[in-house]
């Protein structure tokens, strides 16, 4: 099974880095930008194919998603010329969710993600290891806020193959920098504490996710 799972994310990282060297070479290669435009609505397509596939409307949603589908290639020339924009929103856009979803759990009443995390992995877990959890969260929070930041700065600011660059080469590094930088920390601060990895905490969110979905 942890075979299994390793495999799983090294495959959905491949994808990922896959995904980004396409759509740095869109960005960089004159003629290429048809690429682009592919590499932003494929993901919205399957999701929404998927969705109408699933729905019991699906026999006039199925049509109307084949029908959008003729519409944009008819008038794929304008989105053809500005498939930066799209990428952009993407790439922006996906930051500030994770910094949202981190985010709002840091507000009164809530159990910062994280510390659900900790708890997930580790059981009942000591005020000291809430309170390094909290932080950890507010941590992440912040880096995706920033990420977006700078993305958007850049995108204005730079030229597109600049953007590109941060965006598809070094952003997704700087995530495995961020889980290098708090694993150093959580040595540090918390140094009696049971060593865990990210897939751990990701093992036990999905497991606890499925049996809620599975409960009556």
């Amino acid at each position: 099974m942890k075979a299994a799972r390793v495999l799983r994310t090294a495959g959905v990282v491949a994808g990922i880095v896959a995904y980004q060297c396409a759509a740095h070479y869109a960005v960089s290669t004159p003629g290429a930008h048809g690429i682009g435009l592919a590499l932003v609505l494929a993901p919205l397509a399957l999701i929404l194919l998927n969705a109408a596939a699933r729905s019991r409307a699906r026999a006039w949603l199925l049509p109307l998603w084949a029908l959008a589908g003729v519409a944009l290639w008819l008038g794929r020339a304008p989105l053809v010329d500005h498939f930066g924009w799209g990428l952009w929103i993407e790439h922006a856009g996906f930051n500030l969710a994770l910094a949202w979803t981190f985010g709002r759990t840091l507000t009164a009443g809530r159990e910062p993600l994280c510390t659900q995390f900790a708890t997930l992995v580790h059981g009942r877990i000591e005020p000291r290891v809430m309170r390094y959890t909290r932080h950890v969260t507010l941590a992440w929070t912040l880096f995706f806020s920033a990420t977006a930041l700078v993305s958007t700065v850049l995108f204005a600011c730079a030229s597109i193959v600049t953007w590109s660059t941060f965006a598809n080469y070094l952003a997704l590094p700087l995530v495995g920098l961020m889980f290098v930088v708090e694993y150093a920390c959580r040595r540090i601060a918390l140094p009696g504490m049971k060593p865990s990895s990210i897939m751990d905490a990701v093992h036990a969110y999905s497991q606890s996710t499925q049996m809620r979905r599975g409960a009556p």
